[in-house]
């Protein structure tokens, strides 16, 4: 009896975990416009995300770097063998150094890249690319706005006579 008891409920509770989010709502989020944000926002996000992203590397070979310079500062002593994985290898102060050395590089490599971005997008701006799908002709006849300009050809027969036929080229 205590096994059929379980088993309709656990029936009853697949049944209504399936069933249900066919009635709920949609509940994906909506995307990003470009214009959402403003764009000196996305550039400190783009900065931050360089900075904090570049620090587990330059960390790792800031250690890397001034365990060999420490390594020949002390005449290669194996007592200063680089070993960037043993926990007693460098001093509290030294590990300070090292950290605030690799956070000023990687603040550098952040500004750097901010700067070549700014750069880009005033390069970008001023060199407007003209589209032309924005580009339409509207037959003169159509266009009541428009006025329609004589050709000299058109305003004297007598000037015409006075002119040469030929078009002659002037050689500098």
């Amino acid at each position: 009896m205590k096994k059929r008891l379980i088993a309709k409920i656990l029936i009853v509770s697949l049944f209504l975990n399936i069933s249900f989010p066919l009635f709920a709502e949609d509940t994906s989020p909506k995307a990003y416009d470009d214009d959402e944000f403003p764009q000196t926002l996305k550039d400190i996000r783009r900065f931050e995300i360089i900075t904090l992203g570049a620090l587990p590397f330059v960390t790792l070979d800031t250690t890397l770097a001034y365990s060999t310079y420490r390594y020949a500062k002390n005449d290669f002593d194996d007592a200063y063998k680089p070993d960037i994985f043993s926990p007693s290898s460098f001093t509290q102060e030294e590990q300070k150094k090292i950290i605030l050395t690799s956070v000023g590089i990687c603040a550098g490599i952040g500004l750097t890249d901010l700067i070549v971005q700014i750069i880009k997008r005033s390069v970008k701006k001023k060199k407007k690319q003209i589209n032309y799908d924005d580009i339409s002709i509207i037959p003169i006849a159509e266009d009541q706005d428009a006025s329609i300009i004589p050709l000299p050809s058109d305003q004297s027969d007598s000037d015409s006579e006075d002119l040469p036929d030929e078009v002659q080229e002037i050689e500098e």
